[in-house]
């Protein structure tokens, strides 16, 4: 086509070629690619192709670390939904959220994630619907919510005729879910999941799983099943890595006492893997703490020696345990047993462990009763009768259900229900 007049099809052309190249976290290529689709379809006034290209750049700059990557995922955002392209509004949400869920911004992720589903539910968008689920099971599980993330991400598995590409967020999620819970089934889950990415040749497909098989066998102490993944994940041109992936293999790196060293890229370490990687495990865990991640403060806490050791400890084995970690709370206590600071730490738990089950949007118990009178038909006026409530508590409650919703009407909640049947069963204890 380049032999031809400049048309539409080349510059769409250009901007596929960078689609790919972002796919494959050539993020050098997929830039160079997609600046020139978009001079080409500014040039032609195409607008669609703009839209397709600026989602490409934004993504491969966010995912490099590069500045001017948000503003464009913004833009390609604002006119897919100006125009009324759905699918690519719902391709902008998809990546602007994974980006946003992998650089630990959770605010933006919670609000990306709510307006995404809600307007692919909308638009009969299911397929798209379910894959930004298992972006939120992702979440949860960074959040620390493993119940609520394991409660999203089997939903998601139990839906039938779903695409591959389109349940391995949620079947990695599950899988390393129950990996941390110490529940049978979790590497089975694992194994399959690096399957099917490693038959999709994609980077976001398989890192992750290699990462989340590493964690397991150093939680098990099986240093040959760490060296086995580590070797695998550095024959990758670790150029490639987004900056998030590569600070975890580094520090999985150290932590595993892997002998040969690690190659520095070129992308910046972040600030949390950085400081552990310094010897600073304590501000690791503290920077780990900031973002919201305190299953990642608590393992940054278990590499702290010395006098403070058994301080970081107890707290590490408190986070853990109040997370049903069982597994690495059992790591945390035979490091404190070695290290003879096991007295430090709080008495051993019995029985099962008893932590309550949030709802996945953050419903209240009284919004969930109003929920499930919604999804039952009754109007403000029945649920107040009922409920014994006031009808201007029901309108509060009602309104607050359609906004953790991301809904505009009792309609749109039922249309979500009927693809997320989870949010009317889970527990509200």
């Amino acid at each position: 086509m380049e032999k031809l007049p400049p048309g539409p099809e080349l510059a769409m052309a250009y901007s596929t070629r960078s689609q790919l190249r972002m796919l494959h976290y050539r993020f050098d290529e997929a830039i160079e690619w997609g600046l020139r689709a978009l001079a080409l379809a500014d040039q032609l006034g195409e607008i669609e192709t703009r839209i397709h290209a600026l989602n490409n750049v934004g993504t491969a700059l966010l995912f490099a670390g590069r500045p001017g990557g948000r503003e464009r995922l913004e833009e390609t955002l604002a006119l897919a939904l100006a125009h009324g392209f759905h699918d690519h509004a719902v391709r902008a949400y998809t990546n602007f959220a994974e980006c946003a869920v992998v650089s630990k911004e959770f605010g933006l992720a919670e609000r990306l994630l709510a307006e995404g589903i809600a307007f692919a539910t909308r638009h009969d968008l299911d397929t798209a619907a379910h894959y930004l689920l298992g972006r939120q099971a992702e979440l949860r599980m960074e959040q620390g919510r493993f119940r609520e993330a394991e409660t999203i991400a089997q939903g998601v598995m139990n839906l039938e005729r779903l695409p591959m590409v389109m349940h391995l967020p949620a079947l990695t999620v599950l899988g390393r879910v129950h990996m941390r819970l110490g529940e049978p089934g979790g590497m089975a889950l694992l194994h399959n999941a690096l399957q099917e990415g490693l038959a999709t040749g994609e980077l976001q497909r398989i890192v992750p799983v290699r990462s989340a098989l590493t964690e397991a066998a150093w939680l098990h102490e099986d240093y040959g099943a760490c060296q086995e993944q580590l070797t695998a994940l550095a024959a990758i041109d670790l150029n490639c890595f987004r900056a998030w992936d590569f600070g975890e293999l580094a520090v999985c790196w150290r932590r595993c006492g892997m002998a040969m060293p690690l190659p520095i890229p070129n992308a910046q370490i972040p600030l949390p893997h950085a400081a552990e990687l310094h010897g600073r495990p304590l501000a690791a865990a503290k920077e780990w703490d900031r973002l919201g991640l305190p299953y990642d403060a608590a393992l940054a806490l278990m590499q702290v020696r010395g006098v403070d050791a058994g301080p970081a400890l107890a707290r590490a084995v408190t986070i853990f345990e109040s997370l049903e970690a069982r597994p690495a709370a059992a790591l945390a206590r035979t490091q404190a047993q070695r290290l003879g600071v096991a007295g430090q730490l709080p008495k051993a738990r019995r029985g099962p462990y008893g932590a309550a089950r949030r709802h996945p949007l953050g419903l209240t118990r009284h919004e969930q009763q109003v929920l499930a009178l919604i999804a039952a038909g009754m109007s403000n006026k029945e649920a107040a009768q009922l409920l014994s409530r006031s009808p201007r508590t029901i309108e509060h409650q009602v309104s607050a259900v359609l906004s953790k919703f991301s809904a505009a009407s009792r309609m749109e909640v039922l249309l979500r229900l009927r693809g997320e049947p989870w949010l009317l069963a889970t527990d509200s204890t």
